[in-house]
């Protein structure tokens, strides 16, 4: 597989993304950053190896003009939470689960190599268990948890030797972040 130099980031100015693409940046990948950019780009500092597009993830005709030339794609942005999800459940679908096969079809016809997605600890459910573990049975409680699962089943249909894709599955991520 050819070396990873240029990455797309959907959501790279949320919570995680404002932590994460300053270290990709400062391991020398080339970033873009792909996001509504609700709370302003400022939480990004400015790099020779940092572009920024505002835009939506439901906007298919957008994502087909900028993913091409893209190595890899981490897909983050989402309605991040159960209760923000809530508040507005039909947002939350189209943009958790609705918009999720066309970008990673938009990304596999566009030869992007590997497809990684923030999924959720919170697929698997409430746990008897003292120890989750990844081959556990998803047991996803509430829409946004279901979402997320069936964000994974989808992903692995599409999954190949040229298009890898990987799925984390964080717990409630907390702490420090330039996006509070």
């Amino acid at each position: 597989m050819n070396k990873i130099k240029k990455i797309f980031v959907t959501g790279g100015a949320g919570y995680v993304g404002s932590a994460l693409v300053p270290h990709l940046l400062k391991n020398n990948y080339q970033v873009t950053v792909f996001d509504l950019m609700i709370y302003g780009s400022h939480v990004l500092q400015q790099d020779k190896n940092l572009k920024l597009i505002k835009g939506d993830i439901r906007n298919k005709k957008l994502l087909e003009k900028v993913i091409p030339g893209h190595d890899a794609v981490i897909h983050l942005a989402c309605i991040s939470n159960d209760p923000s999800f809530e508040l507005n459940p039909d947002l939350g679908k189209s943009i958790n689960l609705d918009s999720f096969e066309p970008l990673v079809e938009i990304s596999k016809k566009n030869n992007v190599k590997r497809f990684i997605y923030a999924s959720s600890s919170s697929v698997y459910g409430i746990k008897k268990d003292k120890n989750v573990y990844e081959d556990m049975t998803l047991e996803p409680l509430t829409d946004y948890s279901k979402f997320k699962a069936d964000c994974e089943k989808i992903l692995y249909k599409y999954s190949s030797s040229d298009f890898v894709t990987t799925v984390i599955r964080p717990a409630t991520v907390c702490g420090y972040s330039k996006r509070q």
